[in-house]
């Protein structure tokens, strides 16, 4: 596992060919969650989001950035990125390590607009 912004780790499955996603590129990212325990939290979810606008947990953010379009990744996210001591009720219990699986399906650089 590397070491990265705010003490992510991440370790790259597959390392893609596509555009590099950086702060301003809009993703769309196919990921799965699990505590660092092993409970499965999410499975196979899609979603788009800019990169530095704060619309996911920040150690998502911070584990995304760098990646190649076609490339997956797996983020442990401590949690002072994710949900602190609060946690998620019924799901992601306070203080928890969470563990993505991420597939970077598309990066839009920044600058281009939607078609």
């Amino acid at each position: 596992m590397h070491k990265g912004r705010g003490g992510v780790e991440y370790e790259d499955l597959v390392v893609g060919d596509g555009a590099v996603a950086s702060r301003g590129c809009t993703v769309e990212i196919e990921c799965s969650l699990s505590l660092n325990r092993g409970d499965i939290v999410q499975q196979n979810a899609k979603q788009s989001f800019r990169l530095g606008e704060r619309r996911v947990v920040a150690g998502l953010e911070y584990g995304v950035e760098g990646m190649r379009g076609g490339g997956e990744r797996r983020i442990r996210v401590p949690p002072h990125l994710a949900y602190r001591e609060t946690g998620v009720p019924d799901s992601i219990p306070p203080n928890a390590v969470l563990e993505f699986r991420v597939s970077l399906l598309a990066v839009q650089p920044v600058g281009e607009r939607d078609a």
